[in-house]
């Protein structure tokens, strides 16, 4: 079967941001081929664990490897001849790292115009900010995100998955190359796809946040009310009632009809505080230590109410809903048994994504790249007694 992205190559230059992204692409038939350095710049879970960290990596499937030293000539100009040919170059350097290379775009495109580039960056290309030094919390804390993500006591609490990381960076990378594709058809050139994390993640506060604040001024209100309480069984269930006809309809479940005038003191972003909001939550914390966690699911589900469980990752991985839709996949790896690794979350009717291969060891497809490019087997031996490659 047909995939929709097969005969795309991209060249995967990225270390830390990039590689979800080129997965989405590699997932749904994308030839990526990761360019590595010689030696891992981190260590794997811990020494010498490397490969068997990579069998259960996901963000690594679906790819080649090929091991270049990037500071070596030799090397350069084996990466040049793999861009004369490539659709899309993915990286995550600093601003200028690849241009001191001599892999930048500038260079690359004068030797393929249909090239398309795409760098991830915390802060962009341009502006003040652009070789700032960051990281997701970083990022998510200048863009206003950390700060209305507040515990109880108000302290802010990073989200627990990095948002400006994979929202905000590979995301909104693996749309801007597909844009950029579709856009190729129509001009026969390639492009420059700058991504911010900064800005990715700016555009998902203007898709929840900013209209109110640019209308009225008005700072949001710091965290979110999580209506979570612990069930008989010392498990924890979470209640949501965003709109008052599931309030209604959850507190009469709960048999507790005398707390449904309060709704505006639970809301997600409560209208009002004081003490009636904590009778209120002191309800439904009684309530709900009434039964079970299990038990609760099924009655508050089956009547349609705004219920689920929060899951340790044992429960996520063995639910049926999240096996039914394929979204835990187990493979037979030759060197570590059962492998398993998240699934493809887009589910295209037609053409659909595919686990083809699990993550290659470093340089695994160096000698198979280099012979394609006509490399014989005695230069190829040289390079690696130059350094060049491994």
């Amino acid at each position: 079967m047909v995939q929709a992205l097969e005969g795309l190559e991209v060249l995967d230059l990225s270390r830390m941001i990039g590689p979800f992204c080129t997965q989405l692409l590699a997932d749904m038939g994308a030839d990526v081929l990761k360019v590595e350095e010689p030696t891992a710049r981190w260590k794997a879970l811990e020494p010498g664990r490397e490969d068997e960290s990579r069998a259960f990596r996901s963000v690594d499937r679906n790819k080649r490897s090929i091991s270049l030293n990037l500071k070596n000539p030799e090397a350069q100009k084996i990466f040049l001849k793999l861009a004369e040919k490539a659709d899309v170059v993915v990286e995550d350097y600093r601003p200028g790292v690849a241009d001191r290379l001599g892999i930048g775009y500038d260079t690359l495109k004068k030797i393929n115009p249909r090239l398309i580039y795409c760098a991830i960056t915390g802060y962009g290309q341009d502006g003040p900010y652009r070789l700032l030094a960051g990281h997701n919390t970083n990022y998510i804390a200048m863009a206003g995100v950390l700060g209305i993500s507040c515990c109880p006591d108000g302290h802010p609490t990073p989200p627990g998955v990095p948002i400006g990381d994979y929202g905000g960076g590979s995301m909104q990378g693996a749309m801007g190359i597909l844009m950029a594709i579709i856009a190729r058809e129509k001009t026969g050139r390639g492009q420059f796809v700058d991504v911010s994390m900064l800005d990715g993640v700016l555009s998902w506060v203007g898709a929840r946040h900013a209209a109110q604040y640019f209308a009225t001024g008005q700072q949001p209100p710091p965290g979110r009310l999580a209506l979570i309480f612990e069930t008989r069984d010392g498990k924890l269930l979470c209640l949501s009632n965003s709109e008052p006809w599931f309030w209604e309809r959850l507190c009469r479940l709960l048999g507790r009809e005398d707390i449904i005038p309060y709704y505006e003191y639970v809301r997600p972003y409560p209208e009002k505080t004081g003490p009636e909001q904590k009778i209120v939550l002191a309800a439904l914390k009684e309530a709900v230590a009434a039964k079970t966690r299990e038990e609760w699911f099924k009655i508050l589900s089956e009547a349609d109410a705004l219920v689920s469980p929060v899951y340790t990752f044992d429960e996520v991985f063995s639910d049926p809903h999240v096996l039914h839709r394929k979204m835990v996949l187990e493979f037979d790896h030759p060197a570590f048994g059962k492998v398993k690794q998240v699934g493809i979350s887009l589910k295209l009717s037609d053409t659909p994504g595919k686990v083809r291969t699990l993550a290659p060891q470093r340089g695994q497809h160096t000698q198979e790249v280099l012979t394609s490019l006509g490399y014989s087997d005695d230069q190829i031996s040289e390079l690696r007694e130059a350094g060049a490659i491994n």
